[in-house]
């Protein structure tokens, strides 16, 4: 797991569903577009998920791959609506094992989910019709290599999707292109920054109820809630799709 920062995250995810105050702040912040039913951790939205689906084009019997899954809610809810068969990898066990339930618990007991990273999925070469990414990518230090991974594992003319965010300094579409995709779409995700930061407003205003919901896991999004919002404006949250050569 050393090319990620995730591994803070694991007793977050050991008690993120014990703390009805966390669930109480993205609900409030995103109302009817917070999909609650798939219990994220996170910024995503309907919005997004819609998003994701036009762009992916996944069809019945298409076989896709979740990278950095967390506890699977979006890649569940894209497959269950296609008919597409999904696997989804995330560096914490915790997590995975997450997942696993969740997709029980959501009608799609055949969903698969392990323990796999970026830069080291364990698949077979050209095996996958298409890959998602949602909001993990940043965690991953060596992009680089994560970008070249999903090239491999992708069929020609498979699809890319992931939604992350952007600083100044970093270039997703040059790293895209050298690992040999064509970026077909770059957008800034809708009403991300005012959402975004109202969440960490409210997250450090309940710092407390969070401790004592959260444990040891309410530290790294107390950080996070500390030290993300000035870094925002200059770091856009974008979804973009790529597809690989053919």
């Amino acid at each position: 797991m050393s090319q990620t920062a995730e591994d803070r995250y694991a007793d977050f995810y050991a008690r993120q569903l014990s703390s009805p105050t966390l669930a109480r702040i993205y609900r409030d912040v995103y109302g009817d577009d917070h999909p609650e039913e798939l219990r994220p951790f996170g910024f995503v939205t309907r919005t997004d998920l819609a998003r994701f689906a036009a762009l992916l084009e996944l069809r019945p019997g298409m076989s896709f791959v979740d990278l950095g899954c967390g506890r699977g809610g979006p890649g569940i809810a894209l497959a269950r609506a296609a008919g597409a068969r999904l696997l989804g990898l995330d560096p914490l066990a915790v997590a995975v094992e997450g997942a696993r339930e969740l997709s029980v618990s959501l009608g799609l007991p055949g969903a698969r989910f392990a323990v796999g990273g970026f830069t080291a999925t364990g698949l077979e070469p050209e095996s996958r019709d298409a890959v998602l990414s949602v909001d993990a990518l940043w965690m991953v230090w060596n992009k680089r290599a994560a970008f070249a991974e999903v090239a491999r594992v992708l069929r020609p003319g498979g699809r890319f999707v992931f939604s992350t965010w952007e600083p100044s300094y970093l270039d997703h579409g040059g790293l895209l292109a050298a690992a040999g995709f064509t970026v077909t779409a770059k957008e800034e995700a809708e009403r991300w920054l005012e959402r975004q930061l109202r969440v960490y407003e409210l997250v450090r205003a309940q710092a407390a109820a969070l401790e004592a919901e959260l444990g040891p896991g309410a530290s790294v999004l107390l950080e996070e809630a500390r030290d993300t919002p000035a870094t925002l404006p200059s770091s856009p949250r974008v979804i973009m799709a790529a597809t690989k050569a053919g």
